[in-house]
Formats: C-alpha cells, sequence, structure tokens
C-alpha cells in the first residue's frame, strides 16, 4: 500500500476514534443528567412526604383544639413517659397520662392515636415528636384558655417565632452520636432532636440542614389556635343566644365591662345585665342565680371566654313589641344588614360573627 492510503486509513481511524468519544461523552452526559433528575426527585419526593406529615400534624393538633368539648382550644400531653401495660405505654401513640395536674413531661412522641391520625412517619422513617407550652395541656380545672393564653415556647434561628403554643417535629436520620436502637435510646429525646431542640424547651431553633441538624419544624402559633377556636366558641354562643330569643324574644343589655362578678372568680349568682345598652359582656344571669331561662351556658365559657366575648344589642332588642319577627342571621358582616346583636369574640383577633338583623 501506499503512503496515501496509510494517510487516508489514518484519517478514517482518528475520525472513528473521534465519533466513539463522542458518543462516549453524550452516554456519560446522559447518565450524569438522568442521575442528577433522579436523585432531585428522590430528594423532592423526600421532601414532599416530611412536610405533608407535619402539616397534617399540625392540621390535627389545631382541630383538637378547637373541637375539645371540656377546654376548647386545649391541646393533649406528649406521648412519652406513661408506662403502664397493655393500656398506655412509651412510643405506642397514646397521649401520657396526667400526673397530679401535670403532663409527665412537655416534650415527646406526637399522639397520633390520641389525635385519630396514621401513624405519621418522616422522610426516615421516624415517629414525629411534640412539644406543648403547659398552659395549652388539657386539664380544665387548673387551666384557663382564652385568646390572652400566652404560649411559652419559642423558636429562633431562620424561621424565628414566639407566643407558640406547641410545636411538631421531623427528627430525620440519627445523626453522630445519635442511637436509635434499645428502647431507652428510642425514648431519649437527644437521640431524635438536634441542638437546643434536643433540651426539652421551651427554646428551640429551626436552622438550614447541616451535618450537626437536620430537624424540621411546623409550629402552632396562639393566633393559629385562635383563629379556628374563636369562631367554634362564636358558633356555639350563637346557637344558644338564638334559642333563647326564639323563645323570649327580648334580648338581655350586656354586663357591665367593669363588672367584677362576671370574672371567673366573681360571685356566680351575679353578673347581671346592667341596663345600658353600651358595649359590655354576656350576662351570667338575668336575675340572681337565675341564669338564662332555657339556655345553658358551658362551664368552660364562664371560667375561660365570658371575658373575652364582647357583646352588644340594639336598645329597641331588649323590650317587647320590638324584634318578635326576627331571627339569627349567618352574616358575617354586619354593615351589609342594620346589626341587633354582635358578639366579638377575642381580644387578639377580633372577630365580628353573628348579627342578628332587621
Amino acid at each position: 500500500m501506499n503512503g496515501h492510503g496509510s494517510y487516508r486509513i489514518c484519517r478514517l481511524h482518528k475520525g472513528y476514534a473521534y465519533i466513539v468519544l463522542i458518543a462516549v461523552i453524550g452516554m456519560l452526559a446522559t447518565a450524569w443528567l438522568m442521575t442528577s433528575f433522579g436523585s432531585t426527585a428522590v430528594r423532592i419526593e423526600r421532601e414532599r412526604k416530611t412536610t405533608a406529615a407535619l402539616a397534617l400534624a399540625k392540621q390535627a393538633l389545631i382541630g383538637r383544639a378547637a373541637s375539645d368539648a371540656s377546654l376548647p382550644g386545649s391541646l393533649p400531653c406528649p406521648d412519652l413517659k406513661t408506662n403502664i401495660a397493655g393500656t398506655n405505654v412509651p412510643d405506642d401513640g397514646i397521649a401520657d397520662l396526667f400526673a397530679g395536674t401535670n403532663c409527665p413531661g412537655y416534650i415527646g412522641r406526637l399522639p397520633w392515636r390520641t389525635l385519630g391520625l396514621p401513624d405519621l412517619r418522616d422522610a426516615d422513617g421516624e415517629r414525629l415528636w411534640y412539644a406543648l407550652s403547659p398552659n395549652f395541656r388539657d386539664y380544665a380545672s387548673h387551666v384557663i384558655i382564652n385568646d390572652s393564653t400566652a404560649g411559652t415556647l419559642s423558636v429562633a434561628g431562620n424561621a424565628p417565632a414566639t407566643n407558640i403554643a406547641a410545636i411538631v417535629f421531623a427528627a430525620g436520620a440519627p445523626l453522630a452520636g445519635q442511637a436509635r436502637g434499645s428502647s431507652a435510646e428510642r425514648n431519649n429525646v437527644v437521640n431524635f432532636l438536634d441542638g437546643a431542640n434536643a433540651s426539652g424547651g421551651p427554646k428551640f431553633v429551626s436552622l438550614a440542614a447541616t451535618g450537626t441538624f437536620n430537624d424540621r419544624l411546623a409550629v402552632i402559633t396562639v393566633a393559629d389556635l385562635m383563629a379556628v377556636v374563636e369562631k367554634r366558641i362564636a358558633n356555639e354562643i350563637t346557637v344558644l343566644l338564638n334559642k333563647f330569643f326564639l323563645a323570649t324574644p327580648v334580648l338581655p343589655t350586656p354586663a357591665s365591662l367593669s363588672d367584677a362578678t362576671c370574672l371567673p372568680t366573681g360571685e356566680p349568682s351575679l353578673c347581671l345585665p346592667s341596663g345600658s345598652t353600651a358595649t359590655g359582656l354576656l350576662p351570667r344571669n338575668l336575675l340572681p342565680g337565675k341564669g338564662w331561662p332555657g339556655v345553658t351556658f358551658p362551664a368552660w365559657f364562664d371560667s375561660n371566654w365570658r371575658t373575652s366575648v364582647s357583646y352588644a344589642a340594639a336598645p329597641e332588642c331588649t323590650s317587647l313589641p320590638a324584634c318578635s319577627n326576627t331571627t339569627f342571621s349567618a352574616m358575617t358582616d354586619a354593615g351589609i344588614f342594620a346589626p341587633k346583636v354582635t358578639l366579638v369574640v377575642g381580644s387578639t383577633i377580633k372577630l365580628t360573627v353573628r348579627a342578628v338583623a332587621h
């Protein structure tokens, strides 16, 4: 073969080599992109799972607070310390029982069974943790819960917050020094929560994930609770007022805002209508010790909410025969109709909830 033929063969070999090289680079790039996209998809799915678990837990706790029959706004104890074989043991999803008038502890696992939830887990398969402000524990005789109740928990860091009633945590995978093998280890908060969070509160922290911190937090502020609890209070009191009004089409005048007998510690037989139509409180009794004929206000209302509900009645509705055909309207904007009765629940979140209209 002459020199020109050899040169052409060499050029052909180089051309094939370039093609093969480009193909290999293309396959490597495709593999890298697929791996990158796959890794991103896995990360997004893990984030979605943890976020969804935290959101569901937060929603369930707020719903529990709003619907509690004996103490609206209250929350269950965490699940960590009560150990009664066959009934209530650590990490069974059932809230701890009270030790005296307090929860045995104010940080532990989320009591998912007590809340009627499935066995919620974060993306690493760990059950959620939960911290509770003692002021919101479900012990009616020792706790007053209304819009003025302070949450004792706080969060510092990249999502600071104060006046917190409860916090739900996703602990994530164990970090260096965290052991979760034995029962004792699995019931020790330091093996799950990180940094200041492992101290049990009341001061917690929210930070970006690092090699020494991977907690995720869902915070429930007092405002979060009251936005729902106050609506429950308003609806329940409206039903009672409507019942009274249908039976006796005369509305009482408010009790005075300065009437000390309307306080939880006031004389139960008093807290009477003031005779003035100025905005005040719902009277406890229409006559001394007689309550409201045909209507019984819940026990929690006197002890928790009476002084947080302002009440006003139009003058023409406090004597016969005016308002005899008036019914309670579901309107929440009293400006649409001339209001006859207005309830405003709460001093932190003011909410005009019902109006009796012409």
